[in-house]
């Protein structure tokens, strides 16, 4: 504390340089009086009369604060159960238009964008991309802009059409892909973004500097939605996939007999329970996407951390995330959260001692018996995460001279997270809490002193922001506590994670009797994110 005294007294000077001042602007939808358009890319449909054409986008890349090389223009309507966006893209040189083909959240050549904070909590919002070429892109974005997850799919529909002096865009978003509270009238946080490919160049209808601190924060005002009402979903997304692995047939190998086939059933569901709260279950869920993770190798000890594809656990996935540290160094340095939603239905990590000559068959994935989860934010900034799942106990077959038996090689699991979290002051300032459990049933299975039969984990964070979110102080409290074997223990102490046997240590050492394991921690950090000199002390 006495060191960051000394850094405000010495660099307070520097610290309350202003940032830009930002003038939100508005945008006035109408309701939809006759027909709904077609999404076909024509803007000739009568519904689009109704409202006016949003104009005069200001540059943010590369040259912040600019006129655009190219004119853009938008319209925004809707009816009872879908947002419309029109886009009109002028180009002086339509030839020169990249029309690029790609998967979609890959946003290929020159592309219109909208994000919308529904909620309007001035720190979540949702992206909808289109590409001149048809690619649809979407991303949750949290965190007031900083964080933008591509991994969440909503449903909804776009096109686009080359025209003689451009491209136009019609987008049609299903009010059920978004989140907000019963009101009689609305007002939103949007805004819209082009790229032009060519000039490499992107400009926005309300412009953000680069120097401003935040990004959902400073939306424009959508207003003149009225009388909707919040779309309570219903989903089942059932699926059925088969593999069939071919290999060279090994005769004294009973697993290795050329082929091997596999049948997975499962199914995904969502349930709307209030305006504000989502019932997600899951039954076995789809782990296809999840084996398409790239190779990856590690050199320095520490765990990989991959991204989470299954839709269970992506959806509301933001209300979970509690890092630890938040530090600015990327890579897996940015990944301690305080759950990792990939351990659950991950390989066994149970080993078993098996003779030499004997064959073995091990699962790839432990079996999730089922997952339920609750999760949404209601309109007074209460945010609510709370989810369960249980992993299935899974064994390998050992076969010895044609003498098949099983062993335990994943324990029956129970994981349970919980979080909740208050916006203050348009969320400028938020407080949260989470807790995780992790309870597995170890007795009788041979893996005691192989995995902790009690983990246990918790944190406390708070983010102040004040003069226009310009000054910051985010501060946390995390624990964690871990039960086992006095085998297990001493292994936990000794791994390279820990290493309580390293030299010169003197705060820590190894102790064999234990059964638990305990540690606390905490971090602080107060900043200034806006003006010409960003600075902050940790």
């Amino acid at each position: 504390m006495r060191v960051l005294a000394s850094f405000l007294i010495l660099f307070f000077p520097i610290l309350i340089e202003a940032q830009d001042t930002i003038s939100l602007r508005t945008y006035k939808t109408a309701m939809i009086q006759g027909s709904s358009p077609d999404i076909d890319g024509d803007l000739s449909d009568p519904a689009w009369d109704d409202v006016q054409w949003g104009t005069n986008f200001t540059v943010r890349q590369p040259n912040n604060g600019d006129i655009p090389k190219q004119q853009t223009r938008f319209k925004i309507t809707y009816d009872n159960d879908y947002l419309y966006i029109a886009y009109y893209c002028f180009h002086d040189k339509p030839e020169k238009i990249e029309n690029r083909l790609a998967r979609r959240d890959r946003f290929p050549g020159d592309w219109m964008e909208i994000n919308i904070d529904s909620y309007n909590d001035n720190n979540t919002g949702y992206s909808f991309t289109l590409s001149v070429s048809g690619v649809k892109g979407d991303e949750f974005i949290t965190n007031n802009g900083q964080n933008w997850d591509t991994n969440w799919d909503p449903v909804w529909f776009g096109k686009a059409k080359l025209v003689s002096d451009g491209w136009t865009g019609e987008m049609k978003i299903p009010f059920s892909q978004l989140r907000f509270g019963q009101q009689s009238e609305y007002t939103w946080g949007f805004n819209i973004t082009r790229r032009d490919f060519g000039s490499d160049e992107r400009s926005s209808f309300q412009h953000v500097p680069r120097n401003v601190s935040g990004y959902v924060s400073n939306f424009a005002h959508l207003t003149g939605i009225k009388n909707i009402k919040p779309k309570k979903q219903f989903e089942l997304q059932p699926y059925v996939t088969t593999s069939i692995h071919k290999s060279p047939v090994v005769q004294s190998n009973p697993f290795a007999d050329g082929t091997q086939s596999q049948l997975n059933v499962g199914i995904d569901g969502k349930v709307g329970i209030t305006n504000d709260m989502t019932l997600d279950f899951s039954i076995n869920p789809d782990f296809g996407q999840v084996e398409a993770d790239p190779s990856a190798l590690t050199l320095d000890g520490f765990q990989i951390f991959f991204d989470e594809r299954r839709p269970f656990f992506i959806e509301n996935g933001n209300l979970f995330d509690s890092q630890i540290s938040r530090l600015s160094a990327g890579g897996p340095f940015s990944n301690d959260n305080l759950f990792y939603s990939r351990r659950i239905g991950a390989r066994p990590r149970g080993s078993v001692s098996v003779p030499a000559d004997a064959f073995t068959d091990v699962p790839d994935f432990t079996s999730i018996l089922g997952a339920a989860k609750i999760s949404g934010k209601t309109r007074k900034g209460l945010s609510i995460g709370f989810l369960e799942s249980i992993t299935a106990a899974e064994h390998m077959v050992i076969d010895l001279n044609g003498t098949p038996t099983t062993a335990v090689v994943e324990p029956l699991s129970n994981f349970l997270v919980g979080s909740v979290k208050q916006d203050f002051k348009e969320g400028a300032s938020t407080i949260g809490l989470t807790m995780t459990s992790v309870t597995r049933q170890l007795g009788d299975t041979g893996l005691e002193d192989q995995y902790h039969d009690q983990v246990y984990t918790g944190g406390l964070d708070f983010l102040h922001t004040w003069k226009d979110r310009e000054w910051r102080l985010r501060g946390n409290v995390v624990f964690s506590n871990i039960h086992g074997t006095t085998t297990k223990i001493t292994q936990t102490q000794e791994s390279f994670e820990h290493y309580f046997q390293r030299p010169y240590a003197n705060h820590v050492h190894v102790d064999n009797t234990k059964t638990s394991l305990g540690g606390h921690g905490g971090t602080l950090s107060i900043g200034n994110h806006g003006g010409k000199d960003n600075l902050s002390y940790e």
